[in-house]
């Protein structure tokens, strides 16, 4: 006969066994480890396979993404120079056109649009000999990049300087 200490109510008491009994309860066996390991990892391996393609979906579209590395306006009487100097840090060529904005929200064009490829650089330049009575010296002024099929890509603001 086999004997198993129980705790009931912090009171241990023994329980006997008969030997059909204690033969019953060896013969119920679990799931092998190595069974259970094997059944996890195909388990582990569907769910990878069901998700990875929406991952890669997500990761080869093309992310169109810009900077602006330099932006200066300058001023000198009714002289005025812009110059935006942009990279492309995306993964899709982009179209962009350059706009500048006075106090009044006019807007003035620096330049025709550009195709700037992925990792690509390219500036614009907005000289003119008269629209320097539209703006201030020490004011920050509005700067939009915007792309032909993507929209505004990015918002900088410039302070004029000049003398």
């Amino acid at each position: 006969m086999g004997y198993v200490l129980r705790k009931t109510c912090s009171v241990f008491y023994k329980r006997s066994f008969s030997p059909r009994q204690m033969r019953s309860a060896r013969s119920k066996k679990g799931v092998s480890p190595i069974i259970a390991t094997i059944f996890l990892c195909t388990i582990a391996i569907v769910a990878v396979a069901a998700v990875s393609p929406m991952i890669s979906s997500r990761l080869s579209s093309p992310v169109p993404s810009v900077a602006v590395t330099k932006a200066v306006l300058l001023k000198q009487d009714d002289y005025l120079l812009l110059i935006v100097n942009l990279k492309n840090t995306g993964s899709c060529p982009l179209t962009l056109s350059c706009t500048l904005y006075d106090s009044a929200l006019t807007p003035y064009s620096a330049g025709s649009a550009q195709t700037v490829v992925p990792q690509g650089s390219a500036s614009f330049v907005l000289e003119s000999q008269e629209l320097g009575r539209s703006f201030s010296i020490g004011n920050e002024y509005r700067i939009d990049l915007t792309d032909a099929n993507y929209g505004r890509m990015a918002e900088v603001r410039v302070f004029c300087i000049g003398r």
